[in-house]
């Protein structure tokens, strides 16, 4: 596979053991209730960020679901929409790792979260991270591309940072005719709703997922002036 641009990211992670005596119920550990936020903060942002560029996804994977759990509703900054995006995307990296590492039972369990993270986020938005826009697409990873035939869907083939693993293919549909030359060669934001996912079955083939989006949207990263 061709060198690809990476992807960049917005600026914008003890139970107490008990002797019964007799019929004495075991005292329960306490879960830590987590705090409730608007938005994550900058340094914690970029702690996630930092270990997702790292390919760090045994602290990347849990440090998202942690972030997810945290914010109750999405704000102008769209977190949430990012972090679930982050959250599948790490997911995915865990399940390439112990799949090349060949450890059959890890693998298992993170098939069945990443499924049922899926489950959860069917009809909620996401917000992908940027990527730069192509009008001509052959054999390239990483960038946003159209789709063969259809000039209201575009694609990406979203992969490690070396492009020898694809966490996933990503395919964001839109309601209407998209003039996409107007936003080629710019840094984008793709984003929309996710309508359904499907998986790999043959793990021989180092992809993880296809992920389709429906009700997309395109944002243009704008330079700041100097």
């Amino acid at each position: 596979m061709k060198k690809f641009i990476l992807f960049t990211f917005l600026l914008c992670l003890s139970a107490p053991i008990c002797f019964a005596q007799k019929s004495r119920l075991p005292i329960k550990p306490k879960q830590t209730q987590l705090q409730k936020v608007a938005e994550i903060s900058a340094p914690e942002w970029k702690i996630l960020t930092d270990a997702l560029q790292a390919e760090d996804w045994k602290t990347s994977a849990p440090l998202a679901a942690r972030y997810l759990q945290r914010l109750k509703t999405d704000n102008d900054k769209k977190h949430l929409a990012q972090l679930r995006y982050f959250y599948l995307y790490a997911l995915a990296g865990k399940i390439l790792a112990a799949s090349s590492a060949k450890i059959p039972i890890e693998s298992d369990s993170l098939w069945k979260e990443l499924d049922e993270a899926i489950g959860n986020f069917i009809g909620k938005e996401f917000v992908l991270p940027p990527r730069l826009l192509m009008l001509e697409c052959s054999q390239v990873l990483n960038y946003i591309c159209p789709v063969k035939d259809n000039d209201r869907a575009l694609r990406v083939a979203a992969t490690n940072r070396e492009g020898t693993q694809i966490h996933s293919f990503d395919y964001v549909l839109f309601d209407k005719k998209i003039a996409f030359d107007e936003h080629a060669g710019k840094e984008t934001f793709l984003g929309g709703r996710l309508k359904r996912a499907e998986f790999n079955q043959d793990m021989s083939k180092p992809w993880v997922m296809r992920l389709i989006f429906e009700t997309g949207f395109v944002r243009v990263i704008v330079p700041k002036e100097k």
